[in-house]
């Protein structure tokens, strides 16, 4: 005879903390390289399309200017 114990899951094993900082560290990792790329895309667009979009070229060489973990 089976009982409703038997049919839930496992409770999820717990994070300990260096596993919170690894993946911490991923993940700010991951937003600067993201970050990284979208302000080269950015300065990569020609006057035309940032014109587009509602930028100047000011507002890029702003941007581009700061380094990879500044928001």
């Amino acid at each position: 005879m089976h009982t409703i114990a038997d049919t839930r899951p496992a409770p999820p094993e717990p994070v300990n903390s260096s596993q919170t900082l690894w993946l911490r560290l991923f993940l700010a990792f991951y937003a600067w390289l993201e970050r990284a790329r979208e302000r080269h895309a950015l300065s990569e667009l020609d006057d035309r399309m940032l014109k587009d979009i509602g930028l100047a070229r000011a507002d890029i060489t702003r941007e581009t200017d700061k380094l990879f973990w500044q928001t």
